[in-house]
C-alpha cells in the first residue's frame, strides 16, 4: 500500500498553520463582524482568541503525544476508550469545518474578484465553485507543490495585514470609541454574535496534526508549529481589529464587500487595488489549506479504520488521498449551493442588529460551529489523558495545578456559553446535522 511522503519541516508546518488561520476570516469577515459589533469589535476578536488560543495548548499537548493524520479521532479514542462513536463524530465535525472554511474563504475570493472583475452578485457562487475545483486538482497534485505554494501566499497576505495596522495608527482617518458598541443591539450580545461571525478566522491550528504522516519528527515539529501560528495571527487580528476602525466606521466596514480594501484606501487610495489583490491571495491560499487538511483528516479516519476505505485510497502516480480530496471538494461546492439555495426557496432571511447576513456570514458560521463542537471534546480529551501514565509529551499545556491542566476547562465553558447564546441560524444546524447523519452512513463500528 502506498504511504504519504514524510517533507514538511517547522517552517512549512508553521507557514501552513498560519496560511490556514489568516485568509477570508480577517479580509472579509472584519468587516461583518464591525458591523454587528461597532467600534468594539476588537471585544469579539478578542474573545474569539481566548477560546482559539487555549484550545490550541490543548492540540500542541496531544500532537506531541499522538502523531497520526486522523489527529481529533486519535486524541479522543485514546482519551475516551469505550467512545468510538464519540472519536469519530469529533474528528467528522473537525472535517466538515474544513470543508465549510474552504467554502467560506472560496466565498471570500469570489467576493473580492467579483468587485475587481466588475462581475454583479450572480457570479459570486460560479467564482466560488470554480476556484474549489481549481484547488482540488492541486491538491491532488501533492503535499510539497501545495504547501510551497501555501508558503508564498502566506507572507504576502501576513504583508497586507502589517500595511492596514501601520496605515491605521500612523494615518487615523477617524477617532474610533473602542468602547463604543452598535446602539441598536445589547452589548454583550453584540460582543457573542459578532464573535460567532468572525470566530471562523480563528480555525486553522486544529488541522495542522493532520499533516502529522507528511512532516518529519511531527511530535516536536508539530506542537511547535501550532503554537507559533497561534501566536503570530493571534497578535495581527487584535492589531487590524484595533487599525481598521481608525480608518473607516463600523457602519461602512459593515456593509463593504472589500472591507480591507476599502479602509486602507482611506489613508493611501493606491492601498485599495493592492489590498484587494493580496485578499485574493489570502482567500485562495485559506481555501486550499482548509481542502488538503480535511482531504489528510478523512484519509486518517479511514487509515483508522473507521471511515469509508475508499477516503483512504492513495494516487499511486501522486502519493495523495486522490478519492478524499475529490469528496472534499464536491461537499465544499454542495455547502455553498445548499446555504445559497435554502434561505432563497423558503423565504427566511436572517439577521441581527439590522446586519442580515450574507451568504458568507452563513457558511462561516457553519464552519465555526462545527469546529467549536469538536473543540469541546478534544479539551476534555486533555484533561482525561493527565490521568493517564506512560505517556511521552514533547509538549503541556501551561497554567496547570499540580497536574490539573486549567485551560482546557476554561475554554469549554466559554465554547458551551459561546454556542448555545450564539448559534440560533437554522441553516447552519440544518447542515451541520445533515453532514453529521452523513457521516454516521460513512462511520465503520
Amino acid at each position: 500500500m502506498s504511504r504519504l511522503k514524510r517533507e514538511l519541516g517547522l517552517g512549512y508546518a508553521t507557514l501552513f498553520g498560519v496560511g490556514l488561520i489568516l485568509g477570508a476570516g480577517i479580509y472579509v469577515l472584519i468587516g461583518r463582524a464591525a458591523g454587528i459589533v461597532g467600534d468594539a469589535v476588537w471585544a469579539s476578536v478578542a474573545f474569539s482568541g481566548v477560546i482559539a488560543v487555549a484550545t490550541a495548548f490543548s492540540y500542541a499537548e496531544l500532537s506531541s503525544i499522538f502523531a497520526k493524520a486522523a489527529s481529533t479521532y486519535t486524541y479522543v479514542r485514546e482519551a475516551f476508550p469505550g467512545a468510538g462513536l464519540l472519536a469519530f463524530f469529533a474528528a467528522w465535525m473537525l472535517f466538515f469545518g474544513g470543508v465549510a472554511g474552504a467554502a467560506t474563504a472560496a466565498l471570500g475570493f469570489a467576493g473580492y474578484f467579483s468587485r475587481l472583475a466588475g462581475l454583479g452578485e450572480g457570479w459570486v457562487v460560479p467564482v466560488t465553485v470554480a476556484l474549489l475545483a481549481v484547488l482540488s486538482v492541486l491538491n491532488w497534485w501533492g503535499i510539497k507543490e501545495s504547501a510551497f505554494l501555501s508558503a508564498v501566499f502566506t507572507v504576502i497576505e501576513a504583508g497586507g495585514l502589517v500595511l492596514v495596522v501601520l496605515l491605521g495608527f500612523l494615518f487615523p482617518a477617524r477617532s474610533p470609541g473602542y468602547l463604543s458598541f452598535n446602539p441598536s443591539v445589547d452589548p454583550v450580545m453584540a460582543v457573542l454574535v459578532g464573535a460567532a461571525v468572525f470566530y471562523f478566522a480563528y480555525t486553522g491550528f486544529e488541522y495542522q496534526p493532520t499533516l502529522s504522516e507528511e512532516t518529519v519528527d511531527p511530535e516536536r515539529v508539530i506542537p511547535k508549529s501550532i503554537v507559533l501560528a497561534v501566536s503570530v495571527t493571534t497578535l495581527l487580528y487584535l492589531l487590524v481589529s484595533l487599525s481598521v476602525v481608525r480608518l473607516m466606521s463600523w457602519e461602512e466596514l459593515g456593509a463593504s464587500k472589500a472591507p480591507m480594501a476599502d479602509a486602507a484606501s482611506r489613508a493611501w487610495p493606491p492601498a485599495f487595488h493592492l489590498l484587494m489583490f493580496i485578499a485574493l491571495f489570502a482567500t485562495t491560499n485559506t481555501s486550499l489549506g482548509f481542502l488538503v487538511s480535511a482531504s489528510r483528516l478523512a484519509y486518517g479516519l479511514a487509515e483508522e479504520g473507521v471511515a469509508w476505505s475508499g477516503f483512504g485510497r492513495v494516487d499511486g502516480w501522486r502519493r495523495t488521498p486522490h478519492v478524499a480530496v475529490a469528496f472534499t471538494g464536491v461537499l465544499a461546492a454542495l455547502l455553498v449551493f445548499a446555504t445559497d439555495y435554502l434561505p432563497s426557496v423558503t423565504g427566511w432571511r436572517l439577521s441581527f442588529g439590522g446586519q442580515e447576513y450574507q451568504l458568507i456570514d452563513l457558511v462561516g458560521k457553519t464552519a465555526s460551529l462545527a469546529v467549536l463542537l469538536a473543540f469541546f471534546v478534544v479539551n476534555a480529551a486533555v484533561v482525561a489523558l493527565r490521568r493517564r501514565e506512560g505517556l511521552s509529551r514533547r509538549f503541556r499545556v501551561p497554567l496547570n495545578v499540580g497536574d490539573f491542566p486549567v485551560l482546557p476547562v476554561l475554554a469549554d465553558i466559554l465554547i458551551a456559553v459561546f454556542v448555545a447564546l450564539s448559534f440560533w441560524d437554522w441553516i447552519v444546524w440544518l447542515s451541520t446535522a445533515l453532514v453529521a447523519a452523513l457521516g454516521l452512513l460513512l462511520y465503520k463500528r
